[in-house]
């Protein structure tokens, strides 16, 4: 049993923490990292062939571009844990201009 609450509290803890590309990354990097995927963790396309899938600022995506743009995120990760802001911030330079050519206005 005690194993059991262990595990159970470490999974809580988890949910609750932020994403582990915080822990690594500039402070800066960090800010603009958490904005982007607030937008790109709001796009949930149904199957990969959608056409168009929403996030919760209005914009258009379709299926595509929302796992591009999720997988981009888990490499900006990665480059965080390495420590290669650089290549991190190139990476979210991308995803950033997917986001403001979609914006609504």
């Amino acid at each position: 049993m005690p194993a059991t609450l262990v595990s159970l509290t470490g999974s809580i803890f988890m949910l609750g923490s932020p994403p582990m590309v915080h822990a690594a990354c500039s402070l800066a990097l960090t800010d603009q990292t958490a904005s982007v995927e607030r937008i790109v963790g709001s796009l949930r396309p149904d199957k990969a062939g959608q056409m168009r899938v929403f996030a919760s600022d209005g914009s258009e995506f379709t299926a595509g571009q929302a796992q591009w743009m999720k997988g981009q995120l888990h490499g900006i990760q990665r480059e965080c844990i390495k420590g290669d802001d650089e290549s991190a911030a190139a990476q979210l330079r991308g995803v950033q201009e997917l986001l403001k050519a979609h914006r609504r206005t």
